[in-house]
């Protein structure tokens, strides 16, 4: 090819289906693995429901663990834990309670919604209660 701009057309057009295909293909290895863990679900509701509660709810937290393995593998994290101070752009602040014994003000006190960042960009943030110092602010929603 002769014509820089041709050139420069045809190289764009290589690098753009080249991005295309990794897309597709890790687009196609996350769904494989989420159907993985469809696949232990169906054996799990093919056996019936287990005579021990106990026993069933153990099955349920293997898969939501495997599943949770392969996701993380992937890369996606899993945002807000209990006892780590609230930040605007990860935590959405659903409720404020009144700091417990110990518990700083702004500390996360319960997770009610986890949220999830891949590759750096927070997917969803997490909803949360948060202590506050010396107020009784129960039920009040803020971003």
């Amino acid at each position: 090819m002769s014509d820089p701009t041709a050139r420069l057309a045809y190289e764009h057009a290589r690098d753009l289906a080249a991005r295309d295909a990794a897309h597709r293909a890790l687009t196609e290895r996350l769904l494989l693995r989420c159907a993985d863990a469809l696949d232990s679900f169906d054996r799990l509701l093919a056996d019936g429901a287990a005579s021990d509660v106990e026993t069933y709810r153990g099955s349920l937290a293997l898969i939501a663990g495997q599943l949770e393995r392969d996701l993380a593998e992937e890369g996606l994290e899993r945002v807000g834990r209990v006892g780590e101070p609230a930040e605007p752009a990860t935590h959405h602040i659903v409720e404020v309670r009144a700091a417990p014994p110990g518990a700083a003000g702004d500390e996360v006190l319960e997770i009610l919604r986890r949220g999830y960042r891949y590759r750096g960009h927070v997917l969803r943030a997490a909803r949360v209660v948060v202590a506050v110092d010396g107020g009784t602010e129960q039920g009040t929603e803020r971003e």
